[in-house]
């Protein structure tokens, strides 16, 4: 009821102009035009307007300037502007007012007494009560806000009445405002002192709202542009495709050979010198090569950088462009003909996959310009694949881009500048985006590569693979060598079932050709180098990643030192001649389970990685679920068992045991299955 009240009489506010709400004498707003997407006249005009709630006099404060600002006043006006309730309960009635304004439009819509508008079910569905909306309100308001002015004088209006309440012992005449919202009382004042308080200032920001409803012109502003500001109406979203792993942890992921060597050319650094730098890798009996280019999104026409232009784009590659790159890729198997579709993504949905929304160290703003930054990185590969067919004496060579960018659209809020000695004076300035809209089309080089239905003896061709969401979320900062392996190995693992790889070989794929050079030389290089290596191995394999060492090549005193359980402290000295062999050594690393089955990798002759696994009534594999930490710390409860027993029975560490426990380890499968025995689960 109160708040149907305060619908009401703010729908008829715009009458009182004898009592006006404290305000600023010039001041800034902030248009939401990424939410209403206002024409720039309507903009200019809602300006000039807002403009002149900064300029009219409080009625009972005008002298406050020339009087100066009592201390009483400055810390009440602090403590405004620190307690929120005030700023809230103005944002509540500017909302509450503006849904007014829309019952009214859409009311006189409406034909016929059935289908009246029912003001109170309709005025429960204001958005804006909502803490994300106040936000919104806030933002619109922010340069008025941020005045010290506009709160000595909101403070200097609460005050005077607060004296005038007590001098009179009776109410001002413009504090008795029949079923207005109110603010909680201070429960540090007395009873009677603390009620008089929360009347003056609930009306005090009742009259703000009011002021400010009464220069803000509404029509130009059609019913939907209102409702996405209320938050009644979510902005359109049909614009952009729809954001990857909402429903799974994997996501298909194209694997060809475009996409394996345009992922090295990003991570590797493996660029030779030239006119036009280049990175190249034999392929049969022909090559793929990478180039840089510069492209016009206007007549979408590429031409080669060349020498140190082309480096300085080369040196920003790193992993964080090849998630992209990934990305992009994945978006491009959902189409039958990806040359012809175009691929439309937001930034946020970007940030919330990379995890960086968790990220405090930067603003959305420098997030956003980032990920742009990283789709235009990516948009600079060409492709120039050269086949070449001996028998028939031919070849044939086509370039292009990889990746057509089409668009990158930032979008913020606007901020209206007036200069208070020339009102009609506007000038515009852009605050830092909080959305960017990114527009890209697959190369032409997708229509033999991505081609399903293909049956020109191209099926090799066309290969695809999964991606893990987790992969996307590997540091590439402080876990370099971990994302590099991650990007390169969920290619691979199409290509490579059985995922037997050589440390040397892993090594050349991912780090720059001197890298091998300098670690023959230096000892503290070689010992960083496996340092890194097996900390990589252990991120992977904490995310689910398979990982064994082949016992022939690899022996164990160059193995991780989280793989070995219970070994003498001698196993683990490093013999002289440890680098060839560790570079010698193979290692099998495989995807998870999960996308093992998807890829119809796991083989029933393996029972350590099988075991876990049993055959559904379709015939199509079923995992158990995975046991969690906390469902083990039961199960050793229920059995009487210490960790240092389970430790002992597995042959592995008691720490590992309370890693688990605490959620910091993945129980991997070989040992989830030994403790299903064990504990008899």
């Amino acid at each position: 009821m109160l708040l149907l009240a305060n619908c009401v009489m703010l729908g008829t506010s715009v009458k009182h102009k004898k009592n006006k709400s404290p305000q600023h004498e010039s001041a800034t707003l902030r248009e939401d035009s990424s939410t209403l997407q206002l024409p720039p006249k309507v903009q200019a005009s809602r300006g000039i307007v807002q403009s002149a709630i900064m300029k009219e006099p409080h009625s009972m404060s005008g002298d406050l300037c020339s009087v100066g600002v009592s201390e009483r006043v400055r810390d009440y006006a602090e403590r405004l502007r620190r307690g929120k309730s005030f700023l809230n309960l103005v944002l509540v009635h500017v909302a509450t007012g503006i849904n007014q304004y829309r019952l009214r439009q859409l009311r006189s819509q409406v034909k016929g007494d059935s289908e009246l508008i029912n003001l109170y079910n309709e005025t429960e569905k204001v958005g804006a009560l909502q803490k994300r909306s106040l936000t919104r309100f806030e933002k619109l308001f922010k340069s008025v806000l941020k005045q010290a002015s506009f709160w000595e004088q909101t403070a200097h209006w609460v005050t005077t009445r607060l004296d005038q309440w007590a001098l009179d012992a009776r109410m001002p005449p413009d504090c008795s405002i029949p079923g207005v919202l109110t603010v909680e009382v201070d429960s540090a004042l007395p009873e009677e002192e603390a009620w008089r308080e929360s009347i003056v200032i609930s009306a005090c920001a009742f009259h703000t709202a009011s002021e400010w409803l009464r220069h803000l012109d509404w029509s130009a502003f059609s019913i939907e542009d209102i409702e996405k500001l209320l938050g009644i109406r979510s902005p359109d979203t049909s614009a952009t495709d729809p954001a990857l792993f909402q429903e799974r942890e994997i996501e298909r992921v194209a694997t060809g050979y475009p996409i394996l060597t345009g992922a090295q050319a990003l991570i590797n650094n493996q660029w030779e010198e030239g006119e036009y730098p280049y990175w190249k890798k034999l392929v049969g009996e022909g090559f793929i090569q990478h180039n840089i280019v510069r492209q016009s999104p206007s007549n979408q026409q590429i031409e080669l950088v060349p020498g140190k232009a082309a480096w300085e784009i080369i040196q920003q590659f790193g992993p964080e462009a090849a998630y992209v790159l990934l990305i992009f890729s994945s978006y491009a198997t959902d189409s039958e003909k990806p040359w012809e579709q175009q691929i439309r993504l937001k930034g946020t949905d970007l940030i919330r996959l990379f995890g960086w929304d968790k990220r405090t160290d930067i603003t959305l703003g420098q997030k956003l310009k980032k990920i742009g930054n990283l789709v235009e990185l990516v948009c600079s590969l060409s492709v120039l694949i050269s086949n070449i067919n001996v028998g028939a004496n031919r070849y044939n060579v086509a370039r292009g881009a990889m990746w057509l960018l089409e668009e990158l659209e930032y979008s913020g809020q606007l901020a209206l500048t007036v200069d208070a000695k020339q009102a009609g004076a506007l000038s515009y300035e852009a605050g830092d985006p909080d959305e960017l809209y990114i527009k890209v089309r697959p190369g032409s080089w997708t229509e033999k590569f991505l081609n399903g239905r293909d049956l020109s003896g191209k099926t090799a061709l066309c290969q695809y693979g999964y991606l893990a969401k987790s992969t996307l979320q590997i540091n590439p900062y402080r876990q370099r060598l971990a994302s590099k392996l991650a990007i390169f190995l969920t290619i691979m693992s199409r290509i490579r079932q059985d995922g037997r790889y050589e440390v040397g070989t892993l090594l050349e794929r991912l780090e720059p050709k001197e890298l091998m050079s300098v670690v023959q030389q230096s000892k503290q290089r070689r010992n960083a180098l496996i340092t890194q290596w097996d900390n990589a191995l252990l991120t992977l394999h904490e995310l689910g990643w398979q990982i064994e060492f082949d016992d022939d090549t690899y022996p164990e005193c160059v193995r991780p030192e989280w793989s070995l359980a219970n070994e003498p402290e001698q196993l683990r000295t490093r013999p002289r001649n440890w680098l060839t062999l560790w570079l010698k050594a193979i290692v099998i690393i495989k995807p998870t389970v999960l996308i093992q089955e998807k890829l119809g990798s796991v083989r029933a002759s393996n029972p350590q990685r099988s075991s876990d696994l049993t055959v559904a009534s379709d015939g199509l594999l079923e995992r158990f679920p995975e046991l969690t930490g906390a469902e083990l710390a039961i199960a050793l409860d229920a059995k009487g068992w210490s960790k240092a027993k389970l430790a002992k029975d597995l042959g592995v560490d008691r720490s590992l045991i309370t890693r688990w426990i605490k959620g910091e380890r993945v129980i991997q499968p070989k040992h989830q299955t030994q403790i299903r025995v064990l504990l008899e689960l």
